[in-house]
């Protein structure tokens, strides 16, 4: 995984290589894998301010997330500033789980933007990767695609 490195675009930047990657890691992962049948592509992805992520060749990453501007309404917690980032669509092709990926991405993120405020929804099994980036948990855990989720916040 050395010669791999964290890229990210936004969506006027990415290649048609690129996204074809990301397209196929996020249906293996959420389509496939977790059978999660609510749609992945959102609209989301095309948003102005949306950057994507990726750690990997360009056609064939490996780990992914986007950050995305919040909906009016994020949740967040009640004593918290609103999030000026959302993290979602979190993923790690299964051959490369426990190598340190997703934990790259985060924190590669967090380099670029960790002076403002960030929310997700986290999967509840892999909640303290978030906790070791700082993150808290907030709110009470609920079922999402029928897998258990969890808000979290970091300041």
């Amino acid at each position: 995984m050395s010669e791999h490195s964290v890229r990210h675009a936004r969506w006027e930047r990415l290649t048609t290589d690129e996204l074809y990657g990301i397209v196929v890691l996020r249906n293996r992962v959420f389509a496939l894998e977790q059978r999660v049948t609510a749609e992945d592509f959102d609209g989301r992805d095309r948003h102005p301010d949306t950057e994507h992520w990726w750690f990997g060749a360009d056609d064939d990453p490996v780990g992914y997330l986007r950050l995305v501007r919040p909906a009016a309404g994020e949740p967040h917690p009640d004593d918290a500033a609103a999030p000026a980032w959302v993290v979602g669509r979190v993923a790690t092709h299964p051959d490369h789980r426990g190598q340190g990926v997703a934990d790259r991405l985060v924190g590669a993120v967090l380099a670029a933007h960790g002076d403002e405020p960030f929310v997700l929804h986290a999967q509840e099994y892999v909640a303290g990767l978030y906790e070791r980036h700082g993150f808290a948990r907030f709110g009470t855990p609920y079922d999402e695609a029928g897998i258990r989720h969890v808000g979290m916040y970091r300041p």
